[in-house]
């Protein structure tokens, strides 16, 4: 018996097609943004020489004098495989400043005193944007001291700072790691990801 093709199951097999199209366009989207892009003729704002791997997780800015935390709050720093696991936790700003709260005063929080380390904070805007590598996207980092290992096509790639956008109540400034580009968003707006920092 002959099937009949109808109007409807035409249009069905359209939608399908389209949504297996984008599913697949998706996921290449997200595999290319994993993947870090480099200018090979551009000079790297922050080369290999400006860090100190402590092997505890954190790495020191020999530069800044600044200590950070190699991977977002939400991952865990994998030492045999020099890796962020995991994914990243979002937070709202506010709870944010108190996740680094509980860090510095709950004793049995992981993240207590890491790597000897008596106080973890937010940066604020110009320490993130100190990190920015801007020879490269995808992370806009050094991704062999920072190797965060997510998608940054996630609201998680954007990084809290400390630093209020003063023109916008309520507004906090953000770093995209994806770009390395500088936005502000409400405070409540979007659960961003976090990188702790510690004076040394």
């Amino acid at each position: 018996m002959k099937k009949t093709v109808t109007k409807k199951t035409v249009i069905r097999k359209t939608i399908s097609h389209t949504l297996i199209t984008a599913l697949f366009a998706l996921t290449a989207s997200s595999a290319i943004a994993a993947t870090q892009e480099c200018d090979i003729n551009l000079t790297k704002s922050a080369p290999d020489v400006r860090f100190k791997d402590n092997k505890d997780g954190t790495v020191s800015d020999l530069r800044t004098d600044l200590v950070w935390r190699r991977c977002t709050l939400g991952q865990t720093w994998n030492q045999t495989n020099n890796i962020c696991d995991g994914k990243p936790t979002g937070m709202y700003w506010q709870a944010a400043l108190q996740r680094t709260e509980i860090i510095n005063n709950d004793k049995s929080d992981p993240l207590h005193q890491l790597g000897g380390r008596q106080e973890w904070r937010l940066p604020n805007i110009k320490e993130l944007l100190s990190l920015r590598e801007s020879s490269c996207v995808s992370p806009a980092l050094n991704k062999r001291f920072f190797p965060l290992n997510f998608d940054f096509l996630s609201i998680e790639s954007t990084a809290w700072s400390s630093t209020p956008a003063r023109a916008s109540t309520g507004h906090v400034f953000t770093m995209g790691l994806a770009d390395g580009l500088t936005t502000n968003f409400g405070s409540t707006d979007y659960k961003l990801g976090v990188i702790l920092v510690s004076d040394k």
